[in-house]
């Protein structure tokens, strides 16, 4: 995960969401202590992006963000706030 800041100070749980053959696998990364979750296709792309619970990509802003932040390690009324700003693009 090529400049993907402070990436190891989160605890992730690592799901296999769906598999295609041109993206490769979805997976999806929980870290345990923020909530924060992510998505990423293992073949297209090497990019993560930030995603609400049920999957919805966030903002570009909230993605960047969240991956240059060190994990906040609890749970934030201001990361509540970041899943409500949707992405107008489908990742």
């Amino acid at each position: 995960m090529a400049a993907v800041n402070n990436w190891a100070t989160h605890d992730f749980a690592v799901k296999m969401l769906a598999w295609s053959a041109v993206r490769g696998s979805t997976l999806e990364y929980r870290c345990r202590r923020c909530g924060r979750n992510f998505h990423q296709f293992s073949a297209a792309s090497r990019d993560v992006w930030a995603v609400d619970a049920e999957g919805r990509a966030l903002e570009g802003i909230v993605s960047d963000r969240w991956l240059s932040d060190k994990c906040p390690r609890l749970f934030s009324v201001k990361d509540d706030e970041d899943r409500k700003r949707l992405s107008n693009v489908l990742a």
